[in-house]
C-alpha cells in the first residue's frame, strides 16, 4: 500500500534550492528522502529523489550507481505516465552518460527528452537543458558553431521560463563554444559575465568553471602569468563548492603551466591528482587525456618506466571503452531538427 512521504513537497523544494550551493550538506537529506520514498512506496517522490541524488553525487564525484537509479526512475515514469517527470529523467540520463564520455548514449537520451517535450507542447527546463546538452555533443565532435546555435536557442527558450541557474549554464556553454569556434572576444566577454552572474546568485561551481575556461584561454595564448591567476582563483572557488569535473581539468591545466615553466616533475605530480579524481568519478575520457599528458611529462624527464606505465594505462582505457569511444562518425547536420522551430 502506498502513501505520500510526510512533507515531501517541502523537502524536495529545500533540496532543489540548496543542492548547487551546499551539495555536501544536502546529500544526506536527499538520501533520506529516497529511503523514505521506498518506505512509503511513494513513487512520485522516489523519482524526484533519484533526480536530485544524481545531480548532487555528480558534483561530489559519487556517480557509482546514478545510471541505475535514473533508469529505475524512468521505468516508474513510463509505467505511471509521469510524462513531465520522464522528460527530466531523460535529460539527467543524457548528462550522466555525457559525463562518463558516452556521447552516443547521451545524444540519444537528449533527443528523446526533446521529443517528449514536443509531444507535451511543454518548453520547460528539461527541454532547455537538453538543448544545451545537444550543444555539448556538437562541441565534443568539434562542431562548435553548431553548438553555439543550440546554446543560443536554449537562452531564447529560457525567456519563457526564466531560471538564473540554467541561464548561467547556457551562457557559460555559449562562451566556451564561441571561443573554440574562433570568436574569442565575445567569448571572453560572456565568460566574465557568467562569473558576475554566478557570484550574484551564489553559484560557486559555475564561478569555478568560468575561471577555468578563462585560464585555459590565456594558457593557450601562452599568457602563463594571467592563466595562473585565473587557475588559482578557480582553486579557491572550489574550496567552497566542490566540482570534480572542474578540478580534474584544473589539475591538467596547472600541470601544463608547470611544464611550460620548466618543471616537468612538478607537472607530473599535479597530473596524478587529476588522474585519481577522474578514476574515482568514472570520467574515463578525461582520465585518458590526463594519462597522455603524464606520458609526455615523463618523456621530458627521460623516465622510460613512467612512459611505459602511463602508456599502458592509456591503452587499457581505450581497450575498455572501445565500443563507447570508437563509435561511427555521427552526421550532425540533421541534429538541427531538434532546434525550436
Amino acid at each position: 500500500m502506498s502513501a505520500t512521504v510526510p512533507n515531501a513537497a517541502e523537502r524536495i523544494a529545500d533540496i532543489a534550492r540548496r543542492m548547487y550551493r551546499a551539495p555536501s550538506e544536502i546529500l544526506l537529506q536527499a538520501e533520506a528522502l529516497l529511503a523514505d520514498s521506498y518506505a512509503y512506496h511513494d513513487l512520485h517522490t522516489q523519482v524526484h529523489a533519484c533526480l536530485y541524488l544524481s545531480i548532487i553525487r555528480n558534483q561530489l564525484g559519487m556517480r557509482f550507481d546514478d545510471c541505475t537509479l535514473l533508469l529505475q526512475a524512468l521505468e516508474i515514469c513510463e509505467t505511471h505516465d509521469y510524462r513531465l517527470l520522464s522528460a527530466q529523467v531523460l535529460e539527467r540520463l543524457g548528462r550522466d552518460r555525457y559525463t562518463g564520455g558516452l556521447y552516443a548514449e547521451s545524444l540519444a537520451y537528449w533527443k528523446q527528452c526533446i521529443e517528449v517535450c514536443r509531444a507535451l507542447r511543454h518548453c520547460g527546463h528539461a527541454h532547455v537543458q537538453a538543448l544545451i546538452g545537444l550543444g555539448h555533443v556538437c562541441s565534443a565532435y568539434n562542431e562548435h558553431l553548431q553548438a553555439v546555435e543550440f546554446h543560443r536557442a536554449a537562452l531564447q527558450l529560457l525567456k519563457l521560463h526564466p531560471d538564473p541557474l540554467i541561464h548561467v549554464r547556457a551562457l557559460l556553454s555559449l562562451g566556451w563554444d564561441l571561443y573554440n569556434g574562433g570568436q574569442s572576444d565575445e567569448a571572453v566577454q560572456i565568460l566574465h559575465e557568467t562569473i558576475e552572474l554566478s557570484r550574484q546568485h551564489n553559484f560557486g561551481h559555475y564561478v569555478s568553471e568560468s575561471l577555468l575556461h578563462l585560464g585555459t584561454i590565456h594558457l593557450k595564448a601562452r599568457d602563463l602569468a594571467q592563466a595562473e591567476l585565473y587557475f588559482e582563483e578557480c582553486l579557491e572557488s572550489m574550496q567552497e563548492t566542490p566540482s570534480h569535473w572542474a578540478e580534474c581539468n584544473l589539475m591538467g591545466m596547472l600541470a601544463e603551466i608547470r611544464f611550460l615553466q620548466g618543471s616537468p616533475e612538478m607537472a607530473r605530480d599535479i597530473i596524478e591528482r587529476g588522474i585519481h579524481l577522474a578514476q574515482q568519478d568514472g570520467m574515463r575520457h578525461i582520465e585518458a587525456k590526463l594519462n597522455a599528458q603524464a606520458a609526455g611529462y615523463c618523456a621530458a624527464l627521460n623516465d622510460s618506466s613512467g612512459i611505459e606505465y602511463y602508456g599502458r594505462q592509456l591503452e587499457h582505457l581505450h581497450e575498455e571503452n572501445d565500443q563507447s569511444w570508437h563509435i561511427p562518425a555521427i552526421d550532425l547536420s540533421n541534429i538541427r531538427q531538434y532546434l525550436p522551430g
